[in-house]
């Protein structure tokens, strides 16, 4: 199994989403299954997952070792699992895919309830702040490391302007900061959780 390098498991769980299945080109993947890799120390993960289109059956090995230990503080994001808390961009997830899960999660969010709302657009704009990790310096475009997969570079080379830092930066400007989402999304999940069994069917 190829060594996958996640900063979460947020993050890996998200490969899975973009990641198409080598029988029928398509996907996503759903698990099945989660288990330690019991021939390393390291925290590695395998997941067993299903394609959703075809029923193929594979595993994946993550590597967990860059994700940070819980929280202890009291701050918005300690409740939340963050997708990638470092600067460094993904090394699993590229460019042209982050920007596909953003408009992904806009959509789902826009389809969505209240709280489930606000908890996908958490996650779009955490989509939104990983592809702005890809650009260097002041360049406009990103460079071309920035792009893993074929897919995403074709669309770079169809269409340069849809990958512009700036357009981008607008994007997210029209975005909540992120603590602001994480407290509210945080807060929705303690909420949920208070609510006494027998009043589970008036949510």
């Amino acid at each position: 199994m190829q060594l996958l390098h996640a900063h979460s498991r947020a993050e890996a769980h998200l490969y899975l989403t973009v990641t198409p299945c080598p029988n029928c080109s398509a996907g996503p993947w759903e698990i099945t299954a989660e288990q330690e890799n019991a021939e390393t120390a390291q925290p590695n993960r395998v997941l067993l997952a299903r394609c959703v289109h075809c029923r193929t059956e594979k595993k994946f090995l993550f590597d967990l070792s860059d994700q940070p230990e819980a929280q202890s503080d009291d701050s918005p994001t300690s409740s939340v699992e963050l997708i990638n808390s470092t600067p460094d961009p993904s090394r699993i997830i590229d460019l042209g895919q982050w920007m596909s899960l953003f408009y992904l999660h806009v959509e789902a969010a826009a389809a969505a309830g209240r709280a489930d709302a606000r908890r996908v657009g958490f996650q779009a704009a955490q989509c939104l702040d990983e592809a702005l990790k890809f650009y260097t310096e002041d360049d406009e475009l990103p460079p071309k490391s920035a792009f893993f997969v074929a897919s995403s570079r074709q669309a770079f080379a169809e269409h340069p302007e849809k990958f512009a830092r700036q357009r981008l930066r607008d994007m997210r400007s029209k975005l909540p900061d992120l603590r602001v989402m994480a407290a509210k999304v945080a807060r929705d999940a303690g909420a949920k959780q208070k609510i006494p069994w027998w009043k589970f069917w008036k949510r």
